[in-house]
Parts: structure tokens; sequence; C-alpha cells
């Protein structure tokens, strides 16, 4: 299968990456207007403070974030009317994720679960403070970098993360963009260093860094070590459509097929949007000789992501698929 690093790119950058919020993303449709909510703990109703809020605009790929105030409460202006993906992460809490239709006719009320793995993510009492006290230098680099990546341009975007490492070190974030970066400029290994160290930093409590290592790993065949960073990024956070597609992956590259249909299905549960898991899907059930549900698959694929980045792949397995029915049918006339 061709690599996934296209998509696992873009699914981790913008689910998971900008710390500020990047108001300048090229949003489509109407005119802006705002929407409003609260973070809250769902055991015990408090609010979270700089709980990461982020918005992924589904039709256009485009991403905004911010984080929420010491009430728990955010704010996003100047946001078109869409269908959204929501993603809030928090350290020791398990990723949130919803789509829904912004802005609401209500505030928000996200609930956020306490995570059952015992990782200590981040130090709100040291690793806070320093994201705040960041210089504006390293903040509006780190923005311009994660724009410049979120609209491709990946090559520039690099000197703006290692401006960002330079001036605020014990940052994890410019740490991550930068593996992201540089995984999709097929620098594999400095891409892994940053990876590490984004997972150094966060005590393995930050699951795409996770995530974004275990596909160097699975570019470089090593799948059962692979295997195992995705589970710890699942342990983390539990219901990532990411890791649940990543995942089925590496199960599929090992020959564990029903686990990988598994988990593939697992992911489009979780995120109906993530039309790449349908690709891998169509694979895993030609492998398992299956046309009909080969092309389901594919058609959907191509329905619901027209130029999507395994266009091809879903075309010939389509045709395929097609080709194998036809033989089929034919033989039992």
């Amino acid at each position: 299968m061709r690599t996934a690093g296209f998509f696992l790119l873009f699914a981790l950058l913008a689910l998971f990456s900008p710390a500020t919020c990047i108001s300048q993303s090229p949003f489509p449709d109407s005119a802006p207007l705002s929407a409003t909510g609260t973070v809250l703990l769902s055991a015990d109703g408090s609010p979270v403070r700089e709980a990461l809020v982020e918005l992924f605009h589904v039709d256009s790929d485009s991403a905004m974030s911010t984080l929420t105030d010491d009430n728990g409460q955010f704010r996003f202006a100047q946001l078109p009317a869409a269908i959204y993906r929501i993603t809030v992460t928090a350290p020791a809490c398990e990723t949130f994720q919803l789509t829904a239709s912004l802005p609401a006719s209500a505030p928000l009320i996200l609930r956020l679960r306490r995570s059952a793995y015992h990782v200590t993510p981040r130090n709100d009492s040291v690793v806070s403070v320093q994201e705040l006290a960041m210089s504006r230098k390293a903040t509006r680099a780190f923005e311009k970098g994660t724009r410049l990546l979120l609209k491709g341009d990946v090559a520039a975007s690099l000197p703006y993360f290692r401006t960002v490492i330079e001036l605020a070190p014990s940052f994890y974030r410019p740490y991550h963009n930068l593996g992201l970066a540089l995984y999709r400029l097929d620098q594999l290994d400095a891409a892994a260093q940053d990876f590490q160290k984004s997972i150094q930093l966060t005590k393995g409590g930050f699951a795409p860094s996770l995530l974004g290592l275990a596909m160097v790993l699975y570019r470089r065949a090593d799948f059962l070590q692979a295997e195992s960073l995705i589970r710890r990024g699942l342990l983390v956070a539990p219901d990532s459509a990411v890791g649940k597609y990543c995942l089925g992956l590496v199960q599929f590259s090992l020959g564990h097929i029903s686990e990988a249909e598994r988990s593939a299905l697992e992911a489009l549960r979780l995120d109906p949007h993530q039309a790449d898991a349908l690709v891998l899907l169509a694979r895993i059930h030609e492998r398992q000789h299956n046309p009909s549900a080969v092309l389901t698959d594919a058609q959907t694929y191509l329905k619901r992501d027209p130029h999507g980045a395994f266009h091809s792949d879903a075309l010939d397995l389509l045709h395929r698929a097609q080709q194998d029915i036809s033989r089929t049918s034919a033989s039992l006339n």
C-alpha cells in the first residue's frame, strides 16, 4: 500500500498541532460568526484550563485552534458556518473528538474524561507557564511555520520551527511539527529524532508524536515496533480515529487481516469522514477475496473524497474488483 504519509501528516497536524489560534486560515462558505463553549471534566464538572480546542474544516482541510481560559471557556470569532471536526486535548485526559455543525445554536459543553493511562503528558505548573511566557517572536514563528505546513509549503516551514526550538527549547509542539515536515520530505531519521524529542518532553503523553514516530517505523518496515508505539498512543488517546487507522495499516502489513479490518472499521466509526480508511478496508477485502465489498469501499471513497490522496489507488482497486466480478459472472454462465 502506498505510504500513509500524506494523510497522516495533515491528520496529525490539523487535529492536534497548532498551539495558538491560527486566525488567518482560509475558510470558505458563508459570512463569519462566532462559536463559544466550555470544557469540563466529566467526573466533577470542574473547568479545564488551557485545554487545546481545535477545529478542522471538513471540506477545506483548514484548521484553527485556541486554549481555554481559567473558567474552561473558549471562543472562535470569524467562524464561517460549516461542518467541523472538533478535537480537545488536555494533560491527563482522554482526547475528545466530535463532528458538528458550527456555529451552534447554544454554547458547546465538551466533557473530558481522565485518562486511565497514568502518564504525565505535561507539567502544568512548568510547561504551561513556559508556553505562556514564549516570546512574541517565538509565537509568530510557530504560527507562520504551522500555517505554511498546513498549506503544503513544507520546506518553507522548517526554519520557522527551528527558530521556535532555539527560542523555546522546552516547548514540545515545534519538535512535533518539525517532525511532521521532515517526515513529509522523506527525511525519516531527522523526523524520528524530533518526534522522539516531543515524546521525551511530554513523557509519552502526546499521542500524535507517538503515532508520528510509529509511522516512521512503518516506513522502515519495522512493523512490530510501530504497532507497540501505536498502542501506547491509543492508551493516551483511545478514541483517536487516526490511531486506529495507523494500527490497521500496521496490522495489514503484518498479515493480521481480521485485526486490521476491525481497526479500519473502528477508525470509520470514530470518524466517518476519514475516507482513507476506506482504501485500507478495500485492500483488506481484496485480500479476503471479497470483490463486492472492495467495490463498495472504493466507490464510497471516490464519492466521499473524489480528489483524495489515494484516488488512483481506489480506482485500481475498483477496476480489479469489477474484473473479478465479471470473471465470476462469466464462469457461472
